[in-house]
């Protein structure tokens, strides 16, 4: 992997290696990494069919984790990191065990992290394959495609919960029902949630750029990923896709090309500021106007985002193992009038402990600093998951948790100055 001071540039076309000390991914093997990278972006609701998991990608780690232990040497490979995989473990088991204010359902998310964890790191070494990261990549953008049918599909009007494609809404407030009907979520449960999944994406479809050197990969994830912004009314999820984008550009087409391409958007952007018409589908226009030039709400959206995050910091440092749900989101109205602190890594700290994002974060760090290391995809991954984190309390969704899991386990399985992870 080359990653240039200038910008992020392809590497060249990698050569399939053996992975867990000697033998490559068998086709069963790819199968199943690309069965994990689709579940988590078309994540079933399992729940709907009154089995005990939230989503399809919750039940995997019970089938995937003794499949990857018979995987050859791949036990061995564990132990040779058990002090490291060890501490994070007994991070998050502190966590369930002392964790204040419990009540029924606050364990859930921290235990499926566990299980994320554990499952991560088997993926972290047969991800050394290029052949697997391709798989877990594919899927992913498999997933990705899925799930935006889905969106579509719930805005036409069609009822996806029963077969468990959309969040039902008995017994919800009113309030957030109708909040879920103007941002929509599809298989999530509003815009908010389902427009950062979807930039999540992008790392998968950057990857395969990098491995690859193919632009219209990335460019035809970020046209799909346009397509959901009039539905999901999120423009979070856009910029650092789009900052991407533009870097892809700038790398793979002709500065003429580019020029005329900024030409074209300055135009645009100027007849829509002089007659208020832009050509592009009225729904789109609309999305655009509404989030981008006459949001009414934006400068105290700031302040209200700054007060909860304060706030949650606060709470986080009062109760470094952990806090309930309820009485998480209870103790922040009181303190900030919102029961969010709006921040993902500060949601970590109140449901999973202080110490659990601790390690997150230092491993994100050493990703950032050292890509070669750790290889494209835990570098992606990063890159296009930080920003998110910043925006939405997206702890509580399974493609960020399995996010935080994949950047932990990197993080442990390899070695300063290990060169093996360039190979993911």
């Amino acid at each position: 992997m080359r990653i240039a001071m200038g910008g992020i540039v392809p590497a060249e076309p990698q050569r399939a290696v053996a992975v867990s000390g000697g033998a490559s991914l068998s086709r069963l093997d790819r199968l199943v990494i690309l069965g994990v990278g689709f579940a988590l972006q078309f994540n079933v609701l399992t729940s709907t069919f009154g089995l005990p998991f939230m989503r399809l990608s919750d039940a995997l780690p019970f089938l995937t984790i003794p499949y990857f232990l018979l995987r050859p040497r791949i036990l061995s490979t564990l132990l040779a990191r058990a002090l490291p995989i060890g501490v994070v473990v007994m991070l998050l088991v502190a966590s369930l065990l002392a964790k204040a204010d419990v009540q029924q359902g606050d364990l859930y998310l921290t235990l499926v992290l566990l299980l994320y964890f554990v499952q991560a790191t088997q993926l972290v070494i047969l991800l050394r394959d290029p052949a697997g990261a391709d798989s877990f990549a594919a899927g992913t953008l498999g997933g990705f495609a899925g799930s935006l049918l889905v969106l579509v599909a719930a805005s036409a009007g069609i009822d996806l919960i029963g077969v468990g494609l959309a969040v039902p809404t008995d017994g919800l407030e009113p309030e957030l029902v109708l909040f879920m009907k103007d941002k929509l979520g599809g298989l999530w449960a509003a815009g908010n949630e389902t427009g950062h999944v979807f930039a999540f994406a992008g790392a998968a479809a950057a990857y395969l750029w990098h491995r690859t050197g193919r632009s219209a990969i990335y460019i035809a994830y970020f046209a799909a990923l346009l397509v959901s912004f009039p539905l999901t009314n999120n423009r979070a999820g856009l910029f650092l896709p789009a900052i991407v984008l533009g870097l892809i550009l700038r790398k793979s087409v002709s500065v003429y090309a580019v020029l005329l391409g900024a030409a074209a958007i300055c135009g645009l952007v100027m007849l829509f500021s002089a007659t208020g018409y832009a050509p592009v589908p009225e729904q789109l226009q609309s999305a655009i106007e509404k989030r981008f030039v006459a949001d009414s709400h934006a400068d105290s959206n700031i302040l209200e985002r700054l007060d909860s995050t304060a706030a949650g910091l606060q709470l986080a440092a009062a109760h470094p193992f952990g806090l309930g749900n309820v009485s998480k989101e209870n103790q922040l109205l009181m303190m900030a009038g919102v029961g969010t602190p709006h921040n993902a890594v500060v949601t970590l700290a109140l449901q999973s402990g202080v110490l659990v994002v601790l390690a997150f974060l230092a491993g994100t760090v050493r990703i950032i600093l050292a890509p070669q290391r750790f290889g494209p995809l835990p570098f992606y991954t990063v890159l296009f998951m930080v920003p998110s984190l910043m925006f939405e309390e997206l702890s509580i969704n399974q493609v960020f948790l399995f996010g935080f899991a994949l950047v932990l386990a990197a993080s442990a399985m390899t070695r300063s100055g290990d060169p093996a992870g360039a190979q993911a």
